[in-house]
């Protein structure tokens, strides 16, 4: 005599597979879920740092636009005054010919020259 199955048995292992196949896609959607909202958070972060950029760049164009700093640009560029100003030139004193008072003497005493690798390293990185 053949002992069958129960249909029971049948009947679990088929609850059992499409539990399995359901459980995987919950879990699947889940991940893919979190993944959404981790870019969505990346991009309102970008998105915030950006309205910052834009802000900070438009407040420099409304500085742009200003008569005070297209005066100070033509000032400094393009060497222009105003009619009723007066412009002076001071032109710094090379050093070799800087001398100085000693106040107790009154006598001019000159500052000996620099060290040529002195005089490098300000002109390559302005160091004193």
């Amino acid at each position: 005599m053949k002992k069958k199955f129960p249909i029971i048995i049948v009947y679990f292992i088929i609850g059992v597979f499409f539990a399995g196949i359901i459980s995987y896609s919950a879990v699947r959607e889940a991940y893919r879920n979190r993944k959404i909202e981790a870019d969505i958070s990346k991009l309102n972060q970008e998105k915030e740092k950006l309205q910052k950029e834009n802000d900070a760049l438009a407040k420099s164009i409304a500085f742009f636009e200003t008569s005070q700093y297209q005066e100070k640009v033509a000032k400094q560029k393009l060497n222009l005054q105003k009619a009723d100003e007066n412009v002076v030139i001071v032109k710094p004193v090379p050093e070799e010919e800087k001398t100085e008072v000693a106040p107790e003497s009154k006598e001019e005493v000159k500052t000996p020259a620099a060290p040529n690798y002195k005089k490098w390293l300000n002109f390559f990185f302005k160091y004193n």
